[in-house]
């Protein structure tokens, strides 16, 4: 069998899962969260020869981004198919879980190997240039982020694509019909998310079966001493132009540039189309014209050691000023627990440059932060909270807030290690919640950042 998995980085995430047969047509999929369901799944429809994970598996680098991420950038990152920078810095990268899943069920994980049912391979795939690649587009389709009706249609567009491709066998496969009927009836972003997964993993076993049967498809980038990630060689087309953002002339002025002047450097972490057309980026000087992947591994050299999390319960319009204020403060992590989808607009794009994580609950918040050691540090204006002017914060922590009105739940309070306040003086009860994430970071600012 020819297995793909679409790996959640998290213990809590949503994993999904595909099975194909020897001639490469799709037996089963599903997506599935705890280590044991994966495992469960796997043992019913193995034994696998090749499996494709879309996680990574090799990471040694502490910080920065690995070699394999550099060179996927520079063959795919036109196409907005280059990969996050990846290091051991991030605690959920040491180890990394796509490797704990390969130990535990004694996969190879060297591209040199060739893959059997008594020794299967496991490949670090990457579904965006592995779709740009295949089926030779302009662009990745945009069915991961957006409004409901643009992503329906690119998700649209996704499964007809994946239809074309004949060794899959689709509109004969009871799972694809499914995936089909399901999507038929998809109503909210919600429903779009759940099948994601399983989506990406019908593609990541194809990349496997691919390896395997049409080995000059795909191609290694990296090593298996740095890490690597298969994809299809490097394009032969063009992309798509990018549309140029609607940003108003005044804006423009204030904070872009326009196009480099005199001779262009050959730094890679330059990026030639901000070069050539001028960078309006809300970025600060010596990220100019840098591409997008090279800032954050920048910022990842440097990140603080304290991370916020904020409940989502309501579709608390502030998560969005929280995680520009986050990028500011330079955050090592944002969490959002509860609701998966929040407003991005206060954000200002920030996200793409702050690593954001999901918790479908407090409990899966307060695992992830005993598994590093991190006190919980709550903010909420309850009785017996202490004034955090007067409070002993830890240099490493997470720094956990409420929604806006009713704050913090009691599972959340409860949880926590130490609960504070901010002093207020006048008649509100409380102060906005994206206010109070500020006053705090910058609290941990003014005692731990060097200065």
């Amino acid at each position: 069998m020819f297995i793909g998995i679409d790996l959640a980085w998290g213990a809590n995430g949503r994993t999904g899962l595909a099975a194909l047969d020897p001639t490469g047509a799709l037996v089963a999929s599903t997506s599935v969260r705890a280590d044991a369901e994966i495992d469960g799944w796997l043992a019913e429809h193995g034994p696998a020869v090749v499996v494709g994970v879309d996680a990574p598996l090799i990471v040694p680098n502490a910080t920065g981004r690995r070699e394999a991420e550099r060179l996927l950038g520079q063959a795919w990152a036109r196409f907005d198919a280059g990969a996050h920078p990846t290091n051991r810095s991030r605690p959920w990268m040491d180890p990394p879980r796509g490797l704990r899943l390969a130990e535990r069920h004694c996969w190879s994980i060297d591209p040199a190997h060739r893959g059997t049912e008594q020794e299967p391979l496991c490949l670090e795939v990457y579904p965006h240039p592995g779709m740009v690649g295949l089926f030779r587009l302009g662009r990745v389709l945009p069915y991961k982020k957006g409004a409901f009706a643009d992503r329906r249609a690119a998700f649209e567009r996704l499964l007809a694509l994946l239809e074309s491709i004949e060794v899959l066998a689709l509109r004969r496969s009871d799972a694809w019909a499914s995936i089909r009927e399901r999507f038929a009836a998809a109503e909210r972003l919600v429903h779009l998310d759940v099948l994601e997964d399983e989506v990406d993993a019908v593609f990541c076993a194809h990349l496997a079966w691919l390896w395997e049967q049409r080995p000059g498809a795909l191609t290694v980038y990296g090593d298996l001493a740095g890490g690597y990630i298969v994809a299809p060689p490097p394009p032969e087309h063009e992309p798509t132009p990018r549309r140029a953002a609607a940003v108003p002339e005044v804006e423009r002025a204030s904070v872009g540039v326009g196009p480099w002047e005199g001779e262009r450097p050959t730094d890679p972490r330059y990026d030639p189309e901000l070069l050539a057309r001028g960078d309006a980026r809300n970025v600060v000087d010596r990220y100019r014209y840098w591409r997008m992947e090279a800032i954050v591994a920048d910022l990842d050299r440097r990140r603080h050691p304290f991370s916020v999390a904020i409940e989502n319960w309501q579709h608390d319009l502030n998560i969005g000023s929280i995680v520009r204020t986050a990028n500011a403060f330079l955050a090592e992590t944002v969490h959002i627990v509860g609701r998966r989808r929040w407003n991005r607009r206060g954000a200002m794009v920030t996200d793409r440059y702050q690593h954001v994580v999901h918790h479908d609950d407090v409990a899966g918040l307060l695992a992830w932060a005993r598994e590093r050691g991190l006190p919980v540090v709550a903010v909420d204006n309850v009785p017996g909270s202490v004034p955090i002017e007067s409070f002993d914060l830890p240099e490493a922590c997470l720094l956990l807030f409420g929604q806006e009105g009713p704050g913090l739940t009691a599972e959340a309070l409860a949880g926590a290690d130490a609960v504070v306040e901010i002093r207020q003086f006048g008649s509100t009860r409380s102060i906005n919640a994206s206010a109070a994430a500020a006053i705090v970071m910058h609290e941990w600012v003014r005692r731990w950042a060097p200065s």
